[in-house]
């Protein structure tokens, strides 16, 4: 019986040591860094998506511009 006890009581040991090391080992992840080139490639995608919709801006406004004329000359 006293054996038992002794296994009982070291395997709970075990899962309380193991579980504590596993939260620890969890919680020390640290964030990456960050990186310039990340930041110039946002960047860089920020200035084309503006430049896109000046351009689909100018683009509905030379389709607007044809249908006009095609109704001029109809």
């Amino acid at each position: 019986m006293n054996i038992k006890h002794m296994a009982i009581f070291a395997l709970a040991a075990g899962l309380i040591a193991g579980s504590l090391f596993i939260a620890q080992a969890q919680s020390e992840t640290k964030p990456a860094a960050s990186d310039p080139r990340i930041d110039k490639l946002i960047e860089q995608n920020e200035k084309i998506l503006k430049n896109q919709d000046e351009i689909l801006k100018q683009l509905g406004e030379v389709k607007e511009g044809v249908l006009q004329m095609r109704r001029r000359t109809s």
